[in-house]
């Protein structure tokens, strides 16, 4: 098994599809965007995350892992996070958490971008969409390694 593929089998954590706006995709996969905002995460540790881009893309594009997650009151994960590459501004954050007592700020490292992006149904049976995020099985995650060590990836 390659390094590349190494990366992608949990490692004392779970692997994740996330939906994500195609610009904050992009953002993610360049490295200026360290931190995913999220107002709901993962009741299991995740460690590999495969960013789905939504529509007009509609594709994995690549995959980072997770360095930590923080959960704190939406002033404090300003705070803590702004600095750190959010990719929002404190209004869009703000405006995101409204309602919310606490959010998660996922911190991101080691992205890699698909040199083309995968089709989710060769991954998933009855791919649809997550709202947020979708475990993937040990088998997803077997097929996820498969096609992207058939497929150029660069970082």
């Amino acid at each position: 098994m390659t390094n590349s593929l190494k990366s992608l089998m949990p490692q004392g954590g779970r692997s994740i599809v996330l939906s994500v706006k195609p610009q904050y995709a992009e953002l993610i996969l360049a490295g200026s965007k360290t931190v995913e905002f999220r107002r709901v995460w993962a009741v299991h540790k995740v460690d590999t995350i495969a960013i789905y881009a939504s529509s007009p893309i509609q594709k994995l594009v690549g995959v980072v892992k997770v360095a930590e997650v923080v959960r704190a009151k939406p002033e404090t994960l300003w705070s803590y996070c702004s600095k750190r590459g959010g990719g929002l501004s404190k209004a869009e954050l703000l405006a995101y958490l409204f309602g919310k007592d606490a959010g998660f700020a996922v911190l991101l490292t080691g992205a890699r971008r698909f040199s083309q992006g995968v089709a989710p149904k060769k991954v998933i049976k009855n791919f649809s969409p997550p709202q947020s995020f979708r475990y993937l099985t040990q088998s997803e995650a077997h097929k996820l390694e498969q096609l992207i060590s058939q497929e150029k990836v660069r970082r």
